[in-house]
């Protein structure tokens, strides 16, 4: 198993970890509108951030491999966008 193979317990965590975030920094509509157009291109930007974080990742002990193999997968992109709208929701 390599650091880029996420279980769904791992996914679920750090899907919830970025609309919270989200949530509560009240950015909901810009951050919802960024995932919408970024969709298609998520596996290639999640390549692209493992070629230029790679080599910091031990410098600023970056969790950035887990977050990058959540991108991979496109079905992440629309889950994190239905988890902030219901996050968004249910704090109004």
């Amino acid at each position: 198993m390599s650091e880029f193979d996420l279980t769904e317990e791992e996914e679920e965590k750090l899907i919830d970890n970025i609309a919270n975030l989200v949530v509560n920094k009240g950015i909901e509509v810009p951050a919802i509108m960024f995932l919408e157009v970024a969709r298609p291109v998520s596996f290639i930007a999640s390549q692209l951030a493992i070629f230029l974080l790679g080599p910091l990742q031990w410098l600023f002990d970056l969790r950035g491999p887990k977050y990058t193999a959540l991108f991979m997968k496109k079905e992440n992109v629309g889950k994190i966008i239905d988890r902030i709208e219901a996050l968004s929701e249910a704090k109004s």
